[in-house]
């Protein structure tokens, strides 16, 4: 009898993509430069035209830009051009994922969140981005889910030769742009803090329920502005540690200072997060001490009328012989001695400060 053998196949992962798309075409941007010269190139959805001007001359540091994850076939091109794994490939287009870093022998990669304020006016509400980072040797990659402005002013400094980028390698780029997304993260939480610093004034005026959400989107906030940045503090303490050979001694002490500024402002966020729960305890507190008030009142004004109620219930009833119906001065003698009660009973409270 013949036997059966098994043979397992493997499965490549299937790459697809997992999010929103923000645009229709890919659009990508290379710089390619030295500390003599630069060279912008720019393409619609066209890495062909892109590649073909990739200098082989190890002096030129290259930055690719990607705006537009969504193309599918694009970022393929884009990977199988620089023997990208398809693991990587995937992290790369599905957004939803946490951010993480992966160090290996040829190259880094980083899959960070960009957090800014919405553009509707309110500071508690965020928009995310995910953007990727591939360093290879002398070679940039980043990846962004929209165009935007993040990176614009260190473009700015490229054209123009300002600072240290072009006479530095690509380990220095992508510090400046880990340290642009740490300022967005920064600006994101001053607008938090800036909300939340209005609140327990507004909240001792009017403490309308309202308020309750508006605390709950400041801790929500605060949290993913934690949860971004945890990641690049940790990766920055392998290049620090020196467990990558992408990243030259010269440009750790530019990783070590970003990894301060993450770690204040992971502590800012802790302490915002702490006055965020203080603010809610306060709600709740003045809630229930404005409901106690109320009940004060209630109890006190129901307090006065029972003997008042009981004196009108007595002279109230249908017997015959109640002396006081017959007398003259019978009705302003009850209402004297109601008024009496009442004016006695008040006094009564005040004197023991329950008024």
């Amino acid at each position: 009898m013949a036997k059966l053998r098994l043979q397992r196949k493997m499965v490549e992962p299937k790459i697809q993509f997992v999010g929103r798309q923000f645009m229709e075409i890919p659009s990508i941007q290379m710089f390619s430069y030295t500390e003599a010269q630069i060279e912008e190139i720019t393409s619609e959805g066209d890495f062909v035209k892109i590649s073909s001007k990739i200098k082989e001359d190890d002096r030129y540091i290259k930055w690719i830009n990607i705006h537009g994850i969504h193309n599918i076939e694009v970022i393929k091109t884009i990977a199988d051009h620089f023997s990208l794994d398809k693991l990587i490939v995937q992290d790369i287009v599905d957004t939803t994922q946490r951010p993480k870093i992966e160090i290996r022998p040829d190259l880094i990669f980083f899959s960070v969140k960009s957090l800014l304020p919405s553009n509707n006016n309110s500071n508690t509400n965020i928009e995310s981005e995910q953007i990727s980072f591939i360093l290879k040797d002398n070679v940039l990659l980043s990846f962004q889910e929209k165009k935007g402005d993040h990176f614009e002013y260190i473009r700015s400094r490229l054209r123009e030769g300002k600072g240290l980028v072009r006479k530095s390698g690509a380990d220095y780029l992508l510090y400046l742009l880990l340290d642009a997304i740490a300022g967005n993260c920064f600006t994101t939480l001053y607008g938090l803090e800036n909300k939340l610093n209005s609140l327990p004034e507004i909240i001792m005026e009017n403490p309308d329920p309202g308020y309750i959400a508006t605390l709950e989107e400041i801790k929500r906030g605060l949290f993913a502005i934690r949860k971004a940045v945890n990641p690049i503090k940790e990766a920055i303490v392998f290049t620090e540690k020196g467990q990558t050979l992408h990243i030259h001694k010269n440009t750790i002490p530019y990783f070590s200072d970003l990894k301060d500024q993450l770690l204040q402002l992971i502590d800012e966020a802790d302490l915002n997060m702490t006055r965020a729960e203080g603010s809610t305890n306060l709600f709740f507190s003045y809630q229930g001490h404005r409901m106690n008030e109320v009940m004060k009142v209630l109890t006190m004004v129901a307090t006065i009328f029972t003997p008042l109620t009981f004196v009108a219930g007595i002279y109230g009833m249908n017997f015959e012989n109640i002396p006081e119906l017959s007398w003259k001065y019978g009705y302003p003698a009850v209402w004297g001695l109601m008024a009496i009660i009442a004016i006695g009973m008040i006094l009564f409270f005040k004197r023991k400060k329950w008024l």
